[in-house]
């Protein structure tokens, strides 16, 4: 079967910041089904990080403009005039939305669900045409994904009349796993002069609570006198531009260390000479980071949320999004108690990933 993906999101995917979700789970698809030929379609080219398999192919139809009737032009009349030109028998849309002019059979995979909540740094317009083309591809859509079962149960409360929702879920990659001593060691003199670190992974926008984060690390610094150091992982966002220009001038700069790109490799090596991940992102589709810090054995402060408790289970110290000063509680109560952080880290459930194939109706 040639089978067709619009794969215009991978270009926005990013281990820091998304985890690479949408990147992992068609390419696990891709090499399992050696059977199919996959036609992925992009709207510029894509730097690869991986060899795909031989049955992969690329096709690259250019988004002219930047305009929301230019992406709506190239989702619904570029798209499918491609799909009908590569002789396509059927679509999978991995951002959530599928083109509603296609008559091929479509499988959508849905990964974040945010712009329901009224998440920070997003306008209610964009917002509101985000739910709009989600009513439309469920319509459309003869199988739909996601990625947690945060993410089966939030849609079910949207759209109760839904008959199926399928789960698929990523492993985590093989470079996610504990690092020997002299290896923590090493990270923490390549990245934190050789102290000790807590670590957040996602981008610089106002809905991964950063500011929040910040504050709470204040507070340990003050009350602790604490030489511990706070690595940030992920891209600048326009939308964050405010909280960017807010940490050139917070008190402790000297002691917050920004890195803006890493790949998985890095990334692992990041998570696992931390002394412990602060996940601070309410509204995550799949809570990625909190998965690599178990898979590094490394303990997790988070936010509580359903995504976040979904990836942690009992391994993690929650906080109440509405008393944030208990992030820096919970920071300080792991920073004193290493019987805490052991605790923690004997709770840690190893993560499997689950079989792609309800994306092709299996």
């Amino acid at each position: 079967m040639r089978i067709a993906v619009n794969a215009a999101s991978l270009l926005q995917d990013s281990a820091a910041d998304n985890g690479n979700v949408a990147t992992e789970i068609l390419f696990r698809l891709c090499s399992d089904h050696p059977e199919h030929q996959f036609i992925l379609i992009t709207d510029r080219q894509l730097a690869l990080d991986r060899i795909w398999p031989e049955h992969v192919s690329w096709v690259v139809l250019p988004l002219t403009g930047s305009t929301l009737f230019s992406q709506y032009r190239w989702r619904e009349w570029s798209l499918p005039k491609v799909l009908k030109a590569q002789r396509a028998e059927m679509l999978l849309g991995m951002n959530g939305s599928l083109p509603l002019r296609s008559k091929l059979p479509g499988s959508l995979l849905i990964r974040d669900l945010s712009f329901l909540h009224g998440v920070a740094g997003e306008s209610a317009s964009a917002q509101r045409r985000k739910k709009q083309q989600l009513d439309r591809s469920i319509r459309a859509a003869q199988r739909i994904a996601v990625v947690s079962q945060y993410l089966v149960d939030d849609l079910r409360t949207h759209y109760p009349t839904l008959q199926q929702v399928e789960r698929v879920v990523p492993a985590v990659p093989a470079d996610y796993r504990p690092l020997e001593w002299e290896e923590r060691e090493a990270v923490k003199r390549a990245h934190a002069g050789g102290v000790e670190y807590f670590i957040a992974v996602g981008s610089m926008h106002p809905r991964n609570n950063i500011l929040p984060l910040l504050k709470a690390f204040s507070f340990l610094k003050k009350r602790h006198r604490s030489n511990m150091k706070l690595v940030l992982v992920g891209r600048a966002m326009a939308a964050g531009a405010e909280l960017i220009a807010s940490l050139e001038s917070y008190r402790f700069r000297q002691d917050v260390v920004w890195l803006k790109e890493a790949d998985h490799a890095l990334l692992a090596q990041l998570i696992g000479g931390a002394y412990a991940l602060v996940h601070t992102a309410r509204f995550d589709g799949l809570a990625m980071p909190i998965l690599y810090a178990g898979a590094c054995q490394v303990p997790v402060i988070a936010i509580d949320s359903a995504a976040a408790r979904e990836a942690g289970g009992e391994a993690a110290l929650y906080c109440n999004p509405a008393q944030l000063e208990e992030l820096a509680d919970n920071m300080a109560r792991v920073y004193k108690d290493e019987t805490l952080r052991n605790g923690l880290l004997q709770r840690i459930s190893p993560h499997e990933g689950s079989s792609m194939d309800v994306l092709l109706g299996r």
